[in-house]
């Protein structure tokens, strides 16, 4: 909890196994960020604790926790300086190529280069960034990292629409292979992950696949009428919902 007389996770027990996709699904206020920002010690446990391997994150070095545990979440932060200084947080020992390799994946290298200074243009003077543009830096950076655990905000919740298809292009990239815990705030995207956590209250009330928290009738089944309901809003004032690509869905599965 963030105050000693308020808790905001109890009692939450769960395991992540390699090479698997998580999704944190949850009314708002839930705790979903928060059991989230767990993992890379954004905070730490008041009680209990988090183990990688058996080890307690608490006794792993910060630099050995950074080259295990990678995150993306929607409110990106960048530094004042180029964007190849903003890359190299994840590696600062990685060369020019290194970082092109990351941005071509990351579907940001093109945006860089029509830049005036390519990888040296700064940020903020040089360049602002559109918030997809931001979003895939970050994604860039996250694969420079190549950590084996990542922790996602759904990433495309806030991308402008032309850089959407390129954020999930982007993620498809960046989850493949790796053992992923996603905070999920649109339920159509996670249809096809391992498992879905649902959490109300700070409490892990559900768990399980889609076909089976959809038909047990309980909290997922309300909050996944509530998301058909947006979609179909959406739907009816010609104003089109974000696509879920075949190839994004795929990397999900």
């Amino acid at each position: 909890g963030y105050r000693a007389d308020h808790q905001v996770l109890r009692g939450v027990d769960l395991e992540l196994a390699p090479g698997t996709m998580t999704a944190l699904v949850g009314p708002s206020g839930s705790g979903k960020s928060t059991l989230a920002k767990l993992l890379p010690r954004f905070y730490d446990v008041d009680s209990g604790r988090i183990t990688i391997g058996g080890k307690d994150i608490r006794d792993i070095p910060s630099a050995e926790l950074y080259r295990t545990v990678g995150f993306v979440f929607q409110d990106v932060r960048l530094i004042r300086g180029t964007i190849a200084d903003n890359l190299r947080l994840a590696r600062p020992e990685a060369d020019v190529a290194e970082l092109e390799r990351a941005a071509r994946a990351a579907r940001i290298h093109d945006r860089i280069t029509a830049l005036p200074r390519g990888y040296d243009s700064e940020i903020g003077v040089d360049v602002v960034l559109s918030g997809g543009e931001a979003q895939r830096l970050s994604i860039a950076r996250t694969l420079l990292a190549d950590t084996p655990i990542l922790v996602l905000d759904e990433a495309t919740a806030f991308a402008d629409p032309e850089s959407e298809a390129a954020v999930q292009d982007a993620l498809a990239e960046l989850v493949a292979g790796r053992t992923v815990l996603v905070i999920a705030h649109r339920l159509h995207t996670i249809t096809g992950v391992d498992r879905i956590l649902v959490l109300e209250n700070g409490t892990l009330v559900e768990q399980g696949d889609h076909a089976g928290l959809h038909a047990a009738g309980g909290l997922y089944q309300r909050l996944w009428e509530i998301n058909a309901a947006a979609l179909a809003d959406v739907a009816a004032t010609d104003r089109p919902a974000a696509p879920v690509r075949a190839d994004v869905e795929e990397a999900l599965r």
